[in-house]
């Protein structure tokens, strides 16, 4: 194992996530990527040299496990995490009065809930 800095990034399946996991990965960063949809995670991280720079962990943000089993998954992998990016999120497509109570109610979760919940699986870790 080098000893090149370990990024953890959530919504790293597309946007801003999978964008920042490109350029880290050109600066060195060896990546935990974190996202609900893992075949573009999976490809992502194949992308970005395969497992001995980048993994690829399914995580939804809002579940406490999830966020504790991508912590994990970075010290098991990589024996240590050194910044996070807690970039999963999603806003209202449709404009916020035109979607759903429901989708508010993920949204807020994803958005609010998860953040908090990256930091406090992470932070003891850094």
């Amino acid at each position: 194992m080098d000893d090149g800095k370990v990024l953890l990034i959530t919504g790293a399946s597309s946007g801003i996530g999978a964008a920042t996991a490109r350029r880290s990965a050109e600066a060195g960063y060896r990546l935990v990527l974190g996202a609900r949809r893992q075949d573009r995670l999976r490809k992502l991280a194949e992308e970005l040299g395969g497992s001995e720079r980048a993994i690829a962990v399914r995580c939804d943000v809002a579940e406490w496990e999830d966020n504790q089993a991508l912590a994990e998954a970075a010290l098991d992998s990589f024996g240590r995490i050194d910044a996070v990016f807690a970039n999963a999120g999603f806003g209202a497509k449709r404009g916020f009065l035109e979607e759903s109570a429901e989708h508010c109610r993920s949204m807020v979760l994803t958005n609010v809930l998860g953040v908090a919940l990256t930091i406090r699986a992470t932070l003891p870790h850094l």
